[in-house]
């Protein structure tokens, strides 16, 4: 294999320091090739990010700027897969993409070019294509995690490296038999330990299950890597730990931009026990963090998504103004809505962008670092961008769910996705040093070039000459010999739609 782009999702050089961890392979990368932070997209989650690597393209020109989105309807619904933008798999011939998300229903045009989708397939028989179900790996290869494990942390942690194991496995033995010149294998796991680290108070209890998930991501890593010459190493974002959640949508409803109503759905004793734990927690801090873990762990049953419903006001879009999608996106009810409130949507923008920049902590310090328009943070915004993307603070996450000590910021001991991931890249096509400014977008401009590919030109990353050896500039492709995404048959929309709302709840991308 000419080269290997392997996926550490939600890795970034902050979490080894914080844990002290010193994978082996991943450091002998790290210090005999070339890397540095990868900055992710707005907004820095799973979906978008991985969307943007396998297009080249940001949020703004594909259309998933989000983990999720609201209809005209004020419905929420799951992300569709992008099927107008040529991708990594369409561009490249001799190739073997493992666990790409975003990818469901996409069939390659590459020339003996192969596809595992992820995150948003019903199964994995949905995500993996009826020729790689022939594997011998295929039975033993698994999709997603137990959530139901999570109560148990060493059983958890446990499974999670055994998917781990069985990714690689499966990527092994497809890369053996169908010998591409270009590879990809994600390892998720990484982003599921990443958030399981909030159901612990201390960094004494989280670092030795990190690092132990971390030792068999790197041993996986090394087994694959010695079948490329030139090897890639990527996250789609960064984990951090987070201490201020911001709550922008109670601000929003007090300034009159958001109307709420009262939720008939929630029962009346989610409700009571969210309005208790309110008080309680506004007289100890003690209490306060004992309630905040004992939520993490029941997140994920049933009982668990009721307390997260009770706790999330009940918006009602047609007599609101503006409102957070999730993640500091905002949108104005403007005219793609079915119930209009905004008559020009360009001085209200003005207006809340001017105002949630201002916003601080009891303190003032500031809670977003910086409030963006869709034209400052896309290269070709879509109709469905925010109007407002409002990046948070280092160590703050912007929630929709109501403060539990009032005000627009409140306590927390979390870890959550930051914008700065990492890169690094290894081989004959590669120098060493340190690699600056570099965006998930870039990727797959930089990896194409590298392998003598002409680029689309419809791209929005450029490729990283810089760092790669050969002193040369990229080539493209003119627009009509651009190749036209294919798709499959889908399967009950229904039934997709449902498993894909599970496991974005699971994760907490469904507040």
């Amino acid at each position: 294999m000419k080269l290997l782009v392997l996926g550490l999702d939600g890795l970034s050089f902050n979490m080894l320091d914080r844990f002290d961890i010193e994978p082996e392979y991943l450091s002998t990368v790290f210090e005999s090739g070339i890397s540095g932070d990868l900055m992710s997209v707005d907004t820095p989650t799973t979906l978008p990010a991985w969307t943007s690597f396998a297009t080249g393209k940001d949020p703004g020109s594909h259309g998933r700027p989000n983990m999720i989105r609201r209809l005209p309807n004020y419905e929420r619904d799951t992300l569709e897969t992008n099927t107008k933008d040529a991708a990594a798999y369409d561009l490249l011939d001799d190739s073997i993409f493992i666990n790409l998300p975003g990818s469901i229903g996409r069939v390659p045009t590459g020339e003996n070019s192969h596809l595992v989708a992820a995150m948003m397939a019903k199964d994995k028989e949905d995500a993996v294509p009826n020729h790689l179900q022939e594997l011998d790996t295929f039975d033993d290869y698994v999709l997603d995690h137990d959530k139901a494990k999570k109560a148990r942390p060493d059983d958890y942690f446990d499974h999670v490296c055994e998917i781990t194991r069985r990714r690689r496995d499966f990527a092994k033995e497809a890369f053996q038999k169908y010998d591409p010149e270009v590879g990809f294998c994600l390892f998720s796991t990484p982003d599921w330990a990443g958030h399981l680290l909030s159901n612990f108070s201390d960094d004494a209890t989280r670092g030795p299950y990190y690092r132990r998930l971390l030792e068999t991501v790197d041993s996986c890593a090394a087994d694959l890597a010695e079948m490329a010459d030139n090897v890639v190493l990527m996250s789609d974002h960064g984990f951090e730990y987070k201490h201020t959640n911001i709550h922008l949508s109670d601000w929003l409803q007090e300034e009159g931009y958001l109307a709420t109503k009262q939720n008939d759905d929630a029962s009346r004793t989610a409700k009571l026990a969210v309005g208790t734990a309110k008080r309680l927690a506004k007289r100890s801090d003690w209490l306060f963090e004992r309630m905040r873990q004992a939520y993490n762990y029941i997140i994920a049953t049933d009982a668990g998504q009721s307390l997260q419903e009770a706790a999330t006001p009940t918006i009602d879009y047609p007599n609101s103004r503006a409102w957070q999608l999730r993640y500091g996106c905002v949108f104005v009810n403007d005219d793609r809505f079915d119930h209009p409130t905004v008559d020009d949507p360009t001085e209200l923008i003005a207006e809340l962008q001017e105002r949630i920049s201002a916003l601080t902590d009891e303190d003032g310090n500031d809670l977003f670092r910086a409030v963006l328009t869709a034209d400052e943070a896309y290269n070709d915004p879509g109709e469905w961008t925010p109007d407002l993307i409002a990046r948070p603070a280092p160590g703050h996450y912007p929630t929709t769910l109501e403060s539990p000590t009032g005000g627009y910021a409140s306590d927390t001991n979390n870890f959550n996705h930051r914008y700065r991931g990492l890169f690094a890249a290894r081989g004959p096509l590669f120098g060493s040093g340190e690699v600056e400014g570099m965006s998930v977008v870039d990727v797959l401009p930089t990896v194409m070039h590298a392998v003598g590919q002409p680029l689309s030109p419809e791209f929005d990353g450029k490729a990283r000459t810089d760092i790669i050896v050969e002193d040369r500039q990229p080539s493209y492709l003119a627009s009509e010999e651009l190749p036209t995404p294919r798709t499959r048959e889908m399967l009950d929309d229904s039934e997709r739609d449902q498993a894909v709302e599970d496991r974005l709840a699971d994760l907490g991308y469904l507040e």
